[in-house]
C-alpha cells in the first residue's frame, strides 16, 4: 500500500491478527523547531536530513535521547496501549492486517484518557523492579505470572473503552484520520524494512 510522506509527525503502523508495531515519525521541519528551542542537538538535522523514524518503545527512546538529547514527552508504552485502544475500537480489528499511518495528534490526544482510565481501575501497568535483590526462581515466576495478569486486566479495559472520533463500522484504514497530507510517497512497509535493517546493521 502507497501513503504519504506527511508532513506532520504522524505514527506508521504495522498489524496483523490484532498485534502491531508503530513508528514515531518525526519531519525535519519538527526536527529544526525542536532544535531552535534549545530541545535537540543540531547534529540531528545534519544526520537526519529526510526526518526521522523512531520505533514506538522504550529503547529506541532512550537512544535517541542518548544521541540527540531528546526523548518524546509521551512514553511509548502509553502510545502503545492508546493506540490498541483505537485499533480495537474499529471494524474486525482481531483480523485485519495493514500498515498506515495516524497524525502524532490524533494518537497522543487519547493518551491521557486512556490512562486515567487504567488508573481509577487501579490498573497501571507493572514496572519493572529496580532494587537489587537477589529473587528466588519462584519469585521470577511470580512476577511474571502478575505482569501477565494485569497486562490481561489492561488489554480487557482498553476493547472495552469508546474512543471518541472512531468509527466502529469501519476498519483502521478506513477511519477519516488515516488521510494525512501529502509530499511525496512511500510504502509503510517500506518504514518498517528500513527500521529492520538498520537493527541488523547495528546487531552485526
Amino acid at each position: 500500500m502507497e501513503i504519504s510522506i506527511p508532513e506532520e509527525s504522524v505514527y506508521y503502523y504495522e498489524c496483523s491478527g490484532g498485534r502491531f508495531r508503530l513508528v514515531y515519525f518525526i519531519p525535519l521541519d519538527e526536527l529544526a523547531r525542536l532544535k531552535d528551542q534549545g530541545l535537540l542537538a543540531e547534529q540531528a538535522l545534519i544526520d537526519l536530513p529526510d526526518g526521522v523514524d523512531l520505533g514506538c518503545t522504550g529503547p529506541d527512546f532512550a537512544e535517541f535521547e542518548e544521541l540527540y538529547g531528546f526523548q518524546p514527552p509521551l512514553p511509548p508504552e502509553a502510545l502503545q496501549r492508546a493506540f490498541f485502544a483505537i485499533l480495537s475500537s474499529t471494524r474486525r480489528w482481531k483480523t485485519f492486517r495493514g500498515s498506515g499511518d495516524i497524525p502524532s495528534m490524533e494518537l497522543e490526544k487519547h493518551v491521557e484518557r486512556v490512562e486515567s482510565e487504567l488508573r481509577r481501575r487501579d490498573l497501571e501497568p507493572v514496572s519493572v523492579e529496580t532494587h537489587l535483590d537477589r529473587p528466588t526462581m519462584k519469585q521470577l515466576r511470580k512476577r511474571a505470572k502478575n505482569r501477565e495478569i494485569q497486562q490481561t486486566r489492561i488489554k480487557r479495559v482498553l476493547r472495552d473503552l469508546a474512543i471518541e472520533g472512531v468509527d466502529p463500522k469501519k476498519t483502521l484504514q478506513q477511519q477519516w484520520f488515516s488521510q494525512v497530507a501529502p509530499r511525496g510517497a512511500q510504502s509503510a512497509k517500506a518504514v518498517f524494512s528500513r527500521l529492520h535493517q538498520r537493527r541488523k546493521g547495528e546487531d552485526s
